[in-house]
């Protein structure tokens, strides 16, 4: 199966928005021929709390992903009138999936939305580095230092390999990061270090440590969401 993400951006309100992702969108996607699973993450009320989590360096944040998995990743250009109809813009970004982390602690059911949240995190790979060093070293040497900082249950690498619509950003990757939900507030539940403030610090510094070695935190956006899988 390959994986195609869209980004969307919508102009009703958040409630309506939301039903027509569950109710309309979703259902007209699995009747297309090839596709299998569909994934929503959506940035709502539940993850208002998690509002000072949020990074933007683009003009706006997309209000809603769709993930879908399809037989053939060229089947991707039926999906697009689907996804224009519900959306005033979108990106779509075909990628190669790679899951680090599978969620096995916090399942939910099908079209349940999955407990905690989902930050997104798009990343550009800065100008000073030269691509395959800057893959490499997240890939081969950051992946462990996040999932050993952090209460990650669900961490999920989509390296882009293409785009079609409006979104001049062109983002290099997708980044799905699932922690519980104290995390959007507790900085300590974040970074997997409740009641011991050093490891808190410690978990936090080997972090940023290594962030700044492959991203420009001016160049990237982070948006807590919803996760929804189908």
């Amino acid at each position: 199966m390959r994986k195609v993400i869209y980004l969307l951006w919508l102009d009703t309100s958040q409630e309506r928005w939301s039903r027509t992702l569950h109710h309309d969108l979703v259902p007209a996607l699995q009747q297309v021929v090839g596709v299998g699973s569909v994934q929503l993450n959506i940035a709502d009320g539940d993850v208002a709390p998690a509002a000072a989590l949020r990074m933007q360096s683009s003009a706006s944040l997309f209000d809603a992903m769709c993930c879908v998995w399809l037989d053939d990743a060229l089947a991707a250009d039926s999906l697009d009138e689907l996804i224009q109809r519900i959306s005033v813009q979108f990106s779509r970004y075909h990628v190669d999936e790679v899951e680090r982390l599978a969620n096995t602690k916090h399942r939910a059911e099908t079209g349940v939305r999955t407990p905690g949240f989902s930050q997104v995190a798009l990343l550009r790979c800065p100008q000073r580095l030269e691509y395959q060093a800057w893959l490499s070293y997240w890939q081969n040497t950051h992946t462990a230092i996040a999932l050993e900082t952090q209460s990650t249950f669900r961490y999920v690498q989509n390296i882009v390999s293409d785009v079609n619509g409006k979104d001049a950003a062109a983002y290099h990757a997708i980044v799905e990061e699932c922690f519980p939900s104290l995390a959007m507030t507790d900085p300590a539940v974040f970074y997997d270090a409740v009641g011991d403030s050093s490891k808190q610090e410690n978990n936090m510094q080997k972090m940023i440590n290594s962030c700044v070695n492959f991203i420009d935190f001016d160049e990237i956006d982070v948006v807590p969401t919803s996760e929804y899988c189908y």
